[in-house]
């Protein structure tokens, strides 16, 4: 016989079934066009329920956040290409595939829709999650003198963050299909810049 879920359980499970939802949303839909309506009539509970886990959007997001950033952690900590250039590939690659939005929708999103606490919050997330990871690369590169002694490994971690983000809000090249070949040709730009060496 089939042992019925605790009280807990059941609060535990519709907690996930409500943060998948809000991901999916949130994702595809961007922070502003996504309602609590939205993300209840998905899981297929009402407001109030929903509001019972999370009492506002903003906190329903930043949940929804905690959990995206630390898969993202995740996958780029368990990179481990050989090669700067195609460890930068690789991260590139994570995150336009775990990035269904924009980027920079999220970021204007985040800056117009939330209070300075909780900005101050998802700054130190995605510090923490996207920029360290880069920065240590190009520290890496500092150490081996392979950066240009004008360029912090801060302001190299930046460039290739607004790069990307550039680029998928954009939809990517159009030459071709493949994130590889297109994550190759943006390192490359990043790496070497554009103008022919002597």
């Amino acid at each position: 016989m089939k042992r019925s879920q605790t009280k807990h359980e059941t609060l535990q499970q519709t907690n996930e079934q409500i943060l998948n939802a809000a991901q999916q949303l949130f994702m595809e839909k961007g922070y502003r066009a996504v309602t609590t309506r939205d993300i209840a009539a998905k899981c297929g509970i009402s407001q109030p329920a929903l509001y019972y886990h999370y009492p506002n959007k903003q906190t329903l997001y930043i949940a929804m956040l905690e959990m995206f950033v630390s898969s993202i952690q995740s996958k780029l900590e368990a990179i481990s290409e050989e090669t700067t250039a195609k460890r930068l590939e690789t991260m590139l690659e994570v995150l336009s595939e775990e990035h269904p939005t924009s980027i920079m929708m999220m970021i204007h999103d985040i800056f117009v829709e939330f209070s300075e606490d909780n900005q101050r919050y998802i700054y130190f997330l995605w510090k923490q999650t996207y920029l360290e990871p880069f920065v240590r690369i190009f520290e890496e590169m500092k150490l081996d003198n392979l950066l240009r002694d004008t360029i912090t490994p801060d302001a190299a971690a930046r460039f290739c963050l607004l790069t990307v983000g550039q680029d998928m809000s954009a939809g990517g090249s159009k030459e071709s299909d493949s994130l590889t070949g297109r994550y190759a040709s943006l390192v490359d730009l990043i790496l070497h810049g554009t103008q022919k060496p002597d």
